[in-house]
């Protein structure tokens, strides 16, 4: 949890800023995020350019020297988000992040942008299409809170794309992925019976189905494992990698 007892974890901690430093934060970016809202509610910007928007923004107010390295060269023009995204890379986050977005942002990754904090029921059936969600909570950014009192909303940002970067990554087999959310969704009323009396299993169900992007071969070990935790007979005829 990146947020903990007023302490700060996980792959982006670099640009992270305390939950009491949020709000005043917020009134600073509220003119520029509210423009940015409004663009992309018209329809003007696409979602992966409000998403280069949002990072470029955050990067410029969180990181004072050099937000932006190009080892030796001079950076490209902002203005040219293709050419920015495969050149620059950001400080303070793993290059996944920006891979992912530069991918979205060339059409070759299918991630849409959100204004809403999807269930777990519906992040398995968008990726059993081989959708990934991307959530930017505009009313978190603007009110200067943590989304789920985990992470602000431009961490939160973040996140999903890094999880887009594991979903969509050819070594960990994108295709199969795929395969295996939609085997889960076919059984998915199969387990609601469990689901609903024990708290443990469904939440590591939940885990699974929403929030874990991995190689088939792991993401069938764990489904097996927490299913033989919580005492569920496993079927022979199982999703094969």
């Amino acid at each position: 949890m990146p947020h903990e007892n007023g302490r700060i974890y996980g792959s982006f901690k670099k640009i992270c800023i305390p939950e009491s430093l949020l709000p005043n934060e917020a009134l600073e970016l509220t003119s520029k995020l509210s423009e940015i809202k409004v663009k992309w509610e018209t329809g003007t910007l696409s979602g992966s350019e409000v998403t280069y928007q949002i990072v470029l923004l955050y990067l410029e107010r969180r990181v004072k020297r050099h937000p932006f390295l190009r080892m030796g060269q001079k950076l490209p023009n902002r203005n040219s988000s293709k050419e920015f995204l495969e050149l620059v890379r950001f400080y303070g986050m793993p290059d996944t992040v920006r891979y992912a977005l530069w991918k979205w942002h060339i059409g070759e990754w299918n991630i849409q942008l959100i204004n809403f904090n999807p269930s777990s029921l519906e992040m398995l059936e968008t990726q059993s299409k081989g959708i990934r969600y991307a959530t930017i909570s505009w009313e978190h950014a603007l009110n200067g809170t943590l989304v789920e009192g985990k992470r602000d909303a431009f961490e939160h940002l973040l996140h999903d794309l890094a999880h887009a970067y594991m979903f969509f990554r050819e070594d960990y087999d994108f295709e199969g992925q795929k395969k295996f959310f939609q085997t889960m969704l076919d059984e998915y009323e199969e387990y609601e019976n469990y689901l609903d009396k024990d708290s443990v299993f469904r939440q590591k169900f939940e885990y699974c189905i929403s929030d874990m992007n991995s190689h088939p071969a792991h993401l069938s070990a764990y489904w097996n494992a927490i299913r033989k935790e919580a005492g569920i007979p496993i079927h022979t005829a199982e999703f094969k990698i």
